[in-house]
């Protein structure tokens, strides 16, 4: 042994069976390695045993507390304004958001206590409240828009083809046009004007798109009930008219001149599968141009 180490060894040298030596004991209990052959502690890893002579030690794996009742506990860092305990001193604290934590030695008690407190209401802090409840609703949302309940912004992008152009024709200015032919055929025929309808504009996308999944993909159109809910009242509960079309419109065809053309075509379409022009109670009507991913245009036109 060398210097310094004399009076350890001594204490070893008790040998772990030996109950009358108190300071033995205490150093046996925090020695760090053990005899391979009898498990006696040791302070250092300096075979042989001095009880069996076994001539290699091993590192002890389970450490045990001194029972010297004057040994000082890790300090713990304590938040004065609501007593949550700390293991490092890392303001702000972690439940209330105090600034300051204070030192503490805890006792049995301090252990008691916070053992028999804590809660897993303890463990859900505003911003996890928070949190849990955005992840709900995201999910919630999220549903719905797959159910087709909602529209979510983005989903649109799942239809083949284009709802903004066609060539160099924009569909919204050729919608637009669309009304504007079909009032005046309207009028010519001894007719009212239809005034276009928000919401029934929605309900003739939501079957547009519907009908241009089911053409390219194989999807599924909305349902009455679903194309009900998008007229959000508009009809005042009377039956509403919806005709579906679509015309083929290669390069070069007059129809893509502009709008104007392309809108006089479409109306030729309506006129043609509508039969003739509907006699309605509220004067409503809403449509929506979708083209294709080849030559082809849809219309879907409700009125009400």
């Amino acid at each position: 042994m060398s210097d310094g180490e004399g009076s350890g060894g001594g204490s070893v040298g008790d040998g772990p069976g030996s109950e009358g030596a108190g300071s033995g004991g205490a150093s046996s209990r925090s020695a760090k390695w053990r005899c391979a052959w009898c498990d006696k502690p040791h302070d250092r890893n300096d075979p042989p045993c001095d009880n069996c002579g076994h001539h290699k030690f091993e590192k002890a794996v389970v450490p045990v507390a001194p029972e010297d009742p004057d040994h000082e506990r890790e300090p713990v860092w304590v938040c004065p304004e609501c007593g949550r305990v700390h293991q490092k001193n890392s303001p702000p604290c972690s439940r209330c958001g105090n600034a300051q934590l204070e030192r503490r030695i805890p006792d049995e008690s301090d252990y008691d206590d916070e053992l028999g407190g804590t809660s897993y209401v303890d463990l859900l802090s505003a911003r996890y409240v928070a949190g849990l409840a955005v992840a709900v609703v995201a999910g919630t949302v999220l549903v719905l828009g797959l159910l087709g309940v909602i529209t979510l912004p983005g989903m649109d992008g799942d239809v083949p083809g284009s709802a903004e152009r066609v060539g160099d024709v924009d569909l919204g200015e050729t919608e637009t046009a669309f009304v504007a032919e079909l009032n005046d055929r309207r009028a010519a025929a001894g007719l009212d004007a239809y005034e276009r309808n928000e919401n029934l504009d929605d309900a003739a996308r939501l079957a547009n798109q519907g009908r241009v999944g089911e053409w390219y993909d194989g999807g599924s159109r909305p349902s009455d009930e679903r194309l009900r809910e998008e007229f959000d009242g508009a009809c005042g509960g009377e039956p509403a008219a919806l005709v579906e079309f679509s015309r083929a419109v290669g390069e070069g065809d007059p129809a893509l001149d502009s709008a104007d053309a392309l809108a006089r075509t479409l109306v030729d379409g309506y006129e043609a599968d509508a039969e003739n022009f509907y006699e309605t109670t509220n004067g409503l009507v809403g449509v929506d141009v979708h083209a294709g991913p080849d030559d082809r245009v849809f219309a879907t036109v409700v009125a009400c």
